[in-house]
């Protein structure tokens, strides 16, 4: 970990704040693939939830919203999750298209597994198959905040999975009231819990808007791993060895000037 690395990001997410009402967090929930109920290749998508840094801006897509704006009721909701999705889909990149200069603050969303060529891919698979209105968010607005943190506090910051361990770290050890694993989301979207899955999503997103805030201010905790880095870090560092030198050479010129007096 470089400072000047360090400090870049620490510029970047300072910056996030200058204009709150467009810094958007974005997270996501995804259905698990071990719960294929139709033999897709890929996760649908179940809740996309945006919330600005000023707290302004809160937006939900979420299938189980689209089923009951659609009449669809819950016992029947699986033999439409293709048509509601679908809906989900257009909805949000409808959100996209008039925020698309906004910059969005997400975790780790950076592949077609999970991030936003996955939402891409299900819009192609489920909407358009060329995606010719697709509204694409340009990287250069796309603000990945663990990427961020490891370079403030160091690879290492936190052991994996990072973003559920920093949860407890800055929360008594304790996850947030609300939040589910991976493992247990898959567990209530078998069990039609989308209200336990959006409440999840819901305090992941808060949960990130907490992290931007506390690393702004200087306050986020990490593991101790991070003090370690730091030590290495600064150890390391050429203008410490340059210091270092210094140092010695002056301890050994007044250990000569006392000889000679």
């Amino acid at each position: 970990m470089s400072n000047n690395k360090c400090v870049e990001a620490k510029k970047i997410v300072e910056g996030l704040n200058s204009n709150p009402s467009q810094a958007l967090v974005i997270h996501y929930s995804r259905q698990n693939l071990m719960d294929n109920e139709s033999g897709i290749a890929t996760p649908r998508i179940i809740a996309i939830m945006v919330k600005s840094l000023d707290g302004k801006q809160n937006h939900c897509f979420a299938i189980h919203h689209e089923a009951e704006k659609a009449d669809v009721i819950l016992e029947n909701i699986t033999d439409y999750y293709d048509q509601l999705e679908e809906r989900l889909l257009r909805s949000f990149n409808s959100f996209v298209k008039t925020n698309r200069d906004c910059k969005w603050i997400h975790w780790d969303m950076n592949d077609v597994h999970f991030g936003f060529e996955a939402i891409k891919h299900r819009y192609c698979v489920m909407v358009d198959e060329e995606g010719k209105d697709f509204q694409e968010i340009e990287n250069h607005n796309r603000i990945n905040l663990n990427t961020l943190l490891k370079d403030i506090y160091g690879t290492n910051y936190e052991k994996e999975p990072q973003l559920e361990n920093l949860m407890r770290t800055n929360n008594d050890g304790a996850a947030k009231n609300g939040h589910l694993t991976l493992e247990e989301e898959a567990r209530e979207f078998r069990n039609l819990g989308f209200p336990s899955i959006l409440e999840s999503l819901r305090c992941k997103v808060n949960f990130l808007l907490e992290v931007v805030d506390k690393t702004i201010s200087s306050n986020l905790k990490v593991s101790s791993k991070y003090w370690i880095n730091k030590l290495r870090s600064f150890i390391t560092h050429p203008v410490t060895a340059t210091i270092s030198i210094i140092l010695t050479l002056l301890s050994i010129i007044i250990k000569i000037i006392s000889l000679l007096i």
